[in-house]
């Protein structure tokens, strides 16, 4: 039977521990084959998108409910999709990513109630809403690591400033993060903020930030996994632009012929854009460029926000084609 429970402001006594990840460390290359992921019957596969992985074969992802402006959560087994239809009461339904242990976070409005909810769905049927702390609210859901750490965006109810809400397996109450705008989450803990003003942004340690070191231009942030933040910045005229990788100390490296970088797992292999903002999808393995990856016949261009499990498989979408899937051959 499928149970909901309930996380309160004061703990996390029913949160999923995650499983340790399964990262690949073989630097080996590899030929990358390209296939296409399926979708439910009646859903498009144009409004179909894999968000996260549990880099054992299994994946997850959101899909456009037919006839109704909301989406579903989909889960898919062996490659095939199942409709998650005890998430159905959250309106606008956005997933945040998915750990090893097959653990799904997503946010949702629960419009009878007039309110936001951060909600993690396990590979059992559990379901899980956390809560912010007393004087605080939820917004959205960010993030979820591989020992079942769960980042979110909250704002505080007095003045409606931004915060980000980290609720620990190692801490016994939720955590507020006052110090910029939560963007995603290392399996140690470690929180990588959103820069302002073109900055590109700090690591949150246990309340002890680190500034990432910038460079002067227009940058932005988008992942951490393995102590390694990357991200990209503006370098003049559009397009042109130069993918970065941070370590955990704060210092950056240029990726190299990277014009952005948008995804990591856990062995430093990197998604994003050759050369520029709009180049060929491509791979590296933390800055050394290993190679450009094949699109279906009759697709030219793909999404820039790559899924990147640790088993290498990667997904990202087509417009008009659907979710596509990648695997290192």
């Amino acid at each position: 039977m499928r149970r909901r429970t309930f996380i309160a402001a004061i703990g996390l006594a029913g949160a999923v521990l995650a499983a340790p990840g399964v990262a690949a460390a073989d630097p080996a290359p590899c030929d990358w084959v390209v296939s296409k992921v399926a979708v439910p019957d009646g859903y498009d596969p144009a409004f179909t998108d894999v968000k996260g992985t549990d880099s054992r074969g299994n994946y997850a992802g959101t899909s456009l409910r037919p006839g109704q402006n909301t989406k579903d959560l989909i889960v898919w087994t062996g490659g095939q999709p199942q409709v998650v239809h005890e998430l159905r009461h959250l309106q606008w339904l956005s997933m945040a990513g998915q750990n090893s242990s097959g653990t799904v976070l997503v946010d949702g409005r629960v419009v009878a109630e007039g309110r936001w909810a951060v909600v993690q769905y396990s590979a059992s049927g559990t379901i899980t809403e956390f809560t912010a702390p007393d004087g605080y609210r939820v917004t959205r859901a960010i993030a979820l690591n591989e020992r079942g750490d769960v980042l979110g965006q909250g704002e505080r109810v007095s003045d409606g400033r931004t915060v980000g809400i980290l609720w620990s397996t190692i801490a016994v109450a939720p955590r507020i993060i006052d110090a910029g705008t939560p963007k995603d989450l290392d399996d140690d803990g470690t929180v990588l903020l959103s820069g302002r003003e073109g900055k590109p942004g700090a690591l949150w340690r246990d309340g002890a930030v680190t500034l990432l070191a910038d460079e002067g231009k227009y940058a932005f942030t988008e992942a951490i996994r393995g102590g390694k933040a990357v991200g990209y910045q503006v370098e003049g005229a559009w397009p042109d632009s130069q993918a970065l990788l941070w370590d955990r100390d704060g210092k950056v490296r240029h990726i190299d012929d990277g014009g952005t970088a948008f995804a990591v797992n856990a062995g430093g292999l990197i998604t994003g854009e050759r050369s520029t903002m709009v180049g060929r999808a491509s791979v590296w393995r933390d800055t050394a460029f290993l190679g450009e990856l094949p699109y279906p016949d009759g697709v030219t261009t793909v999404s820039e926000l790559f899924v990147v499990g640790d088993d290498d498989s990667l997904f990202s979408s087509a417009s008009d084609y659907g979710p596509l899937r990648w695997t290192c051959a």
